[in-house]
């Protein structure tokens, strides 16, 4: 599990630019990265079985 949570931070990491005020993008585009940020936060809610977990995918399409 520390492993999961490893690639979970840095996935957060890399989009913490999203929820900044100034981040070139709309209130829609905005709450779509906060919900994906959201779920990659819950990933490893209830997780016995680290192979089985399903990313999220990053919503790179709206910016």
């Amino acid at each position: 599990m520390d492993d999961i949570r490893r690639i979970r931070n840095q996935l957060l990491a890399a989009c913490d630019w999203t929820q900044l005020p100034d981040a070139p993008m709309t209130d829609a585009e905005r709450a779509v990265w906060a919900s994906y940020r959201q779920a990659l936060r819950d990933v490893t809610d209830g997780v016995t079985n680290p192979a089985a977990i399903i990313w999220p995918e990053r919503p790179d399409n709206i910016t």
